[in-house]
């Protein structure tokens, strides 16, 4: 890999900046010539072109037209495929999950990373430009960006490697009491709250901390974060039965949690029937040398992946080896079996919104929005940007309940309400949702993850080299030619799949075919205005910050 020298400081003087990484002066290979605009000296802005014009209307074009494609030729109506592959069935796979010491030696890695991010973040250097520190870097660059790819292959594996539930176990390992009954003081958590409202509470909390007060530039803030996570985690553990800081307060996990219905992995059991019979219950009472399900589950009778943390607790406990890991086709929790809930709906649709949201607050239009907004109003920065967002979460929730309204209307179903349609259609979103956050996230990874490499020999700015990489530049990963079709496509799978998704659920909310065919019109139209606004952001010029 090429490298060039990177400024040791920002420059004193006018620069120039480059158009496709942002640098002063650059002389990165294939960047020369690219300028912008002749900027005061100092941190750069990293603003990134947008896709053009003639690749966003085509992909606008496309949504539509596969959109009617998909509803003109669908004579039948689409079903979950049944096929699984039992990735445990290997006796040595099965027999290395089955080892009580197998989620520690995952969580190890993690928990060390997680330590090396909060003594950088507190104790590391904390100029910003050159990056310097390894906190905000291996957080929100690496980290928070390929969590979401994670989840499009693994579901909620991160959680079977997470920092805070391998601290979690080391804590109430301490306890002298049968592994069955380790755990904290016991209290049950509050049944107004056992719901996923407090972690997409703490969800939108995040976002507007890391966008209103810049986080993700932050090595001392990004760390505090850490260790606020870690604190959070073991006072709750402390206090409540088994892991109800993963169940109700992990805005990761629940996230994870949302979009693993979607995902090609699930933990169930082989055979029902088995769980039925079994008269200990192993897998969610524990034994005296395995623990049961965490997150309260019955593992026996799971059939969708929200609250299941893949940790495996069940595949050890259980005496007849009837639990075990599938492979599965995409979007199998998403049919006609889906348990709809309401709490779970809105966050869906929240998710489209804060992921939408992040990607306005790095484009021109926003900064000039907030700017005009400043001078008309008397108001604040912070003010303007707390109300801005408050209605960029509320209207894709009003703006799907009055399409939920017209299509009890055009389905004339006896008995249908508007809060059943939007309870059942908020789900068909979850893809939309995905999908752009993969798009966001991966302009992110693929423009920004080589700066890893000079923090890696120094990881604290203390002025090591540790593998002589330390003071250089490296390019991009991918062109963002490449990174630009591969957002467009993105998205327009992404939206291919809400329609799928939306006929599942039309089929199982509808008892008549063709009321069901009418009330997916206003609920497609939406997800098209939405998937369109997405390819819009996309075109737009985007300051480079960080993964969502």
């Amino acid at each position: 890999m090429q490298t060039v020298p990177a400024p040791s400081a920002p420059p004193q003087q006018t620069g120039v900046q480059c158009k496709y990484c942002g640098m002063i002066d650059c002389t990165m290979p294939g960047h020369q010539g690219e300028v912008v605009t002749e900027i005061p000296a100092k941190a750069p802005v990293m603003l990134h072109p947008g896709i053009p014009l003639q690749m966003a209307i085509p992909g606008v074009v496309g949504v539509i037209l596969l959109t009617h494609l998909f509803l003109a030729l669908a004579r039948k109506r689409t079903k979950s495929s049944t096929w699984r592959v039992d990735l445990l069935k290997p006796r040595w796979v099965m027999s290395l999950v089955k080892r009580r010491g197998f989620p520690m030696a995952l969580q190890s890695i993690s928990i060390l990373l997680f330590v090396l991010v909060i003594w950088a973040g507190l104790f590391g250097s904390q100029r910003i430009y050159p990056v310097s520190n390894i906190a905000p870097v291996l957080t929100w660059t690496i980290w928070w960006a390929l969590l979401i790819f994670m989840v499009l292959v693994g579901g909620s594996a991160f959680c079977a490697i997470c920092p805070w539930e391998g601290l979690q176990s080391l804590m109430t390992s301490l306890s002298f009491r049968s592994r069955k009954n380790r755990t904290g003081a016991g209290l049950k958590w509050p049944k107004r709250f056992a719901n996923v409202y407090p972690a997409m509470g703490m969800f939108v909390f995040l976002t507007w901390f890391e966008l209103g007060f810049e986080l993700t530039k932050s090595p001392l803030r990004t760390g505090i974060m850490a260790l606020g996570f870690v604190v959070l985690a073991l006072v709750t553990t402390l206090f409540f039965e088994r892991r109800t800081f993963c169940r109700y307060l992990c805005l990761v996990g629940r996230v994870q949690g949302m979009y693993s219905l979607f995902a090609p992995v699930e933990v169930r059991a082989r055979d029902f029937d088995v769980c039925k019979t079994c008269s200990g219950k192993e897998c969610y009472n524990g034994s005296e040398k395995d623990v049961g399900c965490p997150t309260f589950l019955f593992p026996g009778a799971l059939k969708e992946s929200t609250y299941c943390t893949m940790c495996t607790e069940c595949v050890r406990s259980c005496p007849e080896d009837n639990m075990t890991v599938n492979l599965r086709p995409f979007a199998a929790d998403l049919g006609p079996q889906k348990r709809f809930r309401t709490d779970e709906a809105i966050f869906a649709v929240v998710l489209l919104a804060l992921t939408s949201f992040h990607g306005l607050t790095m484009t021109p239009v926003w900064i000039e929005m907030v700017k005009h907004l400043e001078l008309v109003l008397g108001l604040g920065k912070q003010a303007i940007f707390s109300g801005l967002m408050v209605l960029m979460i509320a209207w894709p929730i009003v703006l799907f309940y009055l399409a939920a309204k017209l299509a009890r209307r055009l389905s004339g179903e006896v008995g249908m309400t508007p809060g059943k349609i939007f309870k059942a259609f908020g789900y068909s979103v979850l893809p939309i949702a995905l999908f752009y956050h993969l798009a966001h996230n991966g302009m992110h990874f693929f423009m920004e993850a080589q700066h890893l490499l000079p923090v890696l020999s120094d990881p604290f700015g203390w002025g090591w080299d540790l593998f002589g990489t330390a003071g250089k530049a490296y390019p991009p990963m991918l062109t963002l030619q490449t990174i630009w079709w591969l957002q467009l496509f993105l998205i327009i799978v992404g939206h291919v799949w809400a329609v799928v998704v939306s006929d599942r659920i039309a089929l199982s909310v509808f008892k008549d075919r063709k009321a069901g065919l009418r009330a997916l019109i206003p609920l497609i139209v939406t997800m098209i205005l939405y998937s369109s606004f997405s390819i819009w952001l996309i075109a737009q010029p985007m300051e480079m910050r960080s993964g969502m």
